[in-house]
């Protein structure tokens, strides 16, 4: 079953330097989340790493941050954990526009993810070439 999405897209920066525009696009039913940053064009490599391994232990966790919480730029948070002493998984989505209100928008919440799905993620990250494809999809299943 789809527990829910995110949509990774990326602009090579006009001047080749390495950097890229990322927007990223979460749902999970009636929830939808969007965020932009500017970062390193390989900067999603060590989370799809991490997550290709997922999990290492129950109490295993793994995270990507972008963005700072105590500055003025947007933020992202996504953390992998197992929620239980089964081994099921899920992914934390935090995320703050840090828009002056009334267009603020700051989001939390979870979704579930076999680990399998989480893995998966982490090969879509891992061998992600920005320059060869602006896009990639992933979709959270569960059983």
């Amino acid at each position: 079953m789809k527990e829910g999405n995110i949509r990774f897209s990326a602009r090579v920066d006009e001047h080749d330097c390495g950097y890229c525009t990322f927007s990223v696009e979460i749902t999970r039913g009636i929830l939808a989340t969007q965020i932009t940053f500017f970062d390193d064009e390989d900067v999603w490599k060590s989370f799809g790493q991490e997550l290709i391994s997922f999990p290492r232990a129950i109490t295993s966790s793994a995270e990507f941050e972008a963005g700072n919480v105590a500055s003025s730029d947007g933020y992202i948070k996504l953390q992998v954990y197992c929620y239980d002493g089964y081994g099921h998984t899920a992914l934390r989505v935090t995320v703050d526009n840090k828009l002056i209100e009334p267009d603020r928008q700051r989001l939390e919440f979870s979704i579930p993810a076999e680990i399998a799905s989480i893995n998966r993620l982490g090969h879509l990250l891992l061998s992600w070439q920005v320059d060869n494809d602006s896009e990639i999809l992933w979709q959270a299943q569960t059983s």
